[in-house]
């Protein structure tokens, strides 16, 4: 496990130093080069996708994953705009600067080579009907199987998000809906669904992607989140269908921080048990 960290961590250093490079000779005081964009993107979202949760789920330094995290984060949000070139280098230095440290940190850290998948430390303390989902799926990891841990995962979820739904009130739910139908301009111009929701069990017919839609409209995500769902839930697809895109360990791990951050443990998601 060591090493799968150790050259994750090199490789991603060694592009993010290539890419600070290349930026550097860029002639502008300001980006307007979509693949000099498209590249700190992808810098950026390697981190969350591939990076940060294996070294979660080490030995390694909490402060430090939370520095990187931190500044990942802002190159990604810098990505999607045209930034001054001043400011996206003065990001990719002090990620790189904290890198070197991580990288350190791994190659005098003590890992266990063997040490089995879990994904306790994503679902510890959550209470509620989806723990029983999350029982299953770590039982799943005691047989290798990724892809079943993955698909209920989502399971929990959604269960959570049908729940939240029901305690917000499906009227309230439905009359999003039209609301989002009738925009002819801005972000949610592309919904063109509409929903009379007065139950859960109607509730379950509604496609996961258009809740996505819904709980980014009533607030409860923002944009940012609603993209790392949906590739969450492109994870599950690919889970429960065939492929030849393996299931590994720093999938797994992306998987659960999102969902565990943006929902089973986001305060907006929480729920009245009392």
């Amino acid at each position: 496990m060591k090493e799968k960290i150790l050259a994750a961590t090199r490789e991603h250093a060694k592009t993010l130093a290539d890419f600070q490079k290349r930026l550097g000779r860029y002639s502008g005081s300001q980006i307007q080069s979509g693949s000099l964009l498209a590249d700190a993107q992808g810098v950026a979202s390697t981190w969350f996708d591939s990076v940060k949760a294996p070294l979660e789920s080490s030995e390694i330094r909490p402060d430090l994953i939370a520095d990187a995290t931190a500044a990942f984060d802002k190159i990604l949000r810098l990505s999607k705009i045209k930034p001054r070139k001043g400011t996206l280098l003065a990001e990719l230095s002090g990620a790189i600067k904290v890198y070197k440290e991580i990288i350190h940190s791994v190659e005098t850290a003590s890992i266990d080579s063997s040490q089995a998948l879990s994904i306790t430390p994503f679902i510890e303390g959550l209470q509620g009907d989806e723990t029983a989902y999350l029982d299953e799926a770590q039982r799943c990891l005691t047989v290798d199987g990724l892809r079943a841990c993955v698909v209920l995962g989502w399971c929990a979820a959604i269960s959570r998000v049908h729940r939240k739904i029901e305690a917000i009130g499906f009227d309230r739910f439905s009359e999003a809906t039209r609301e989002m139908h009738a925009k002819t301009t801005g972000r949610f111009k592309p919904f063109r669904k509409q929903f009379t929701i007065e139950s859960r069990s109607e509730l379950q017919t509604v496609f996961d992607t258009d809740l996505l839609w819904v709980l980014e409209y009533l607030e409860l995500i923002d944009n940012n989140q609603h993209q790392r769902l949906r590739h969450c839930f492109e994870l599950r697809n690919n889970s429960a269908h065939p492929g030849l895109a393996p299931i590994k360990g720093p999938n797994l791990y992306s998987f659960y921080s999102d969902i565990s951050e943006i929902i089973l443990k986001n305060e907006k998601f929480a729920l009245d048990t009392t």
